[in-house]
Formats: C-alpha cells, structure tokens, sequence
C-alpha cells in the first residue's frame, strides 16, 4: 500500500436494524455530497486510495484488518450512550475514547478495536495511530429494531454528520 496521503471513511452498522444503519446513510450522503464513489471492494484491496468511502458491519480485529495501511480514519456509526438526546451527532478521537474492552462486541471472541489495533500495530502492520481514528457517531437508542428505516430524530442527523465527515475530510485534502 504505497499512498502516502490516504483516508478511509467507514459508515459501520446494520442496515437493517434501525438506527444502527444510520453509519451506512451518512456514508452515503458524505459520498453523494463529494462525488468520491462509495466503494464495493473486497475487504483487502492491493493499494490504497487517496480517500475511500465504505459500509461495513465490522468491529474489533476484523475492522482493524480493513485499516490497515490508511494513515487516517473516520469511522461514522450509533451511539448508544443514554448520555445524549437522541440523533445528537458527537465526534472524538479514538484517542480521547475510553478502552471498553468488555463493553458491546458482537462476540466474546473479539476485542475492541483500541486492543486491536494495538495488537495489529505489536505485529508490525501499518496502521494510523488512535488520534488519526476520528469517529462521527449519532446518539441513537433503537439499535435493535428489524427494519430498515430510521426513526425521524436519526434520519434528521445524517446531513449535520456528513457535514462533520467532509469538515475533517476537508482537513486532510
């Protein structure tokens, strides 16, 4: 992977259920809005482009897999944090982001992606450093729901975090 210059934005969920599809919207409309193709390619691709747009149902080392070689990173996904009002768009660092190892996974045989990414680093992948993992989340509390659509405080979020994707992507270009 020979880009010294790339960016990979990834809108995490799934699509069907509910709101937690809400990273796959936003990563379309930061697509539609920049013209740069959302991308179909296989998860391990030989080069990197300058910036490339994603959806992906990915956590812990298999996500890890998919940065390898990006020097920069936004992920876009649901947060369900009971913190915030519902559809309120934050974004961080994976840096400033507490470890919740034993927090949400899929499986009990994953890690968190902070773990994983420090063990793909340990065995000499080239990976960004946590404060070039930039996420865009949307407080979202109906992450479980078997459909397709998003509930009205979420879909109204989509433009403002696609305008905070293409302010950090802004930064990079």
């Amino acid at each position: 992977m020979n880009s010294t210059h790339s960016t990979l934005i990834i809108g995490l969920g799934n699509p069907i259920l509910g709101d937690d599809g809400v990273g796959w919207r936003i990563a379309e409309e930061v697509s539609r809005r920049s013209g740069i193709p959302l991308s179909d390619a296989p998860l391990h691709r030989q080069r990197c482009e300058p910036i490339t747009i994603e959806c992906y149902s990915l956590a812990g080392l298999s996500l890890m897999e998919r940065l390898i070689g990006y020097n920069r990173v936004i992920l876009i996904d649901a947060l369900n944090t009971g913190l915030r009002r519902q559809g309120e768009v934050v974004c961080f660092t994976l840096a400033e982001m507490d470890d919740l190892t034993h927090g949400h996974s899929a499986s009990a045989h994953d890690v968190s992606l902070k773990q994983a990414l420090k063990l793909g680093r340990s065995m000499g992948e080239r990976l960004p450093d946590d404060a070039q993992v930039h996420v865009v989340a949307v407080e979202a509390q109906h992450v479980y729901d078997f459909k397709e659509d998003l509930s009205p405080e979420i879909a109204a979020a989509v433009p403002l975090a696609a305008h905070k994707v293409l302010h950090l992507l802004a930064g990079e270009t």
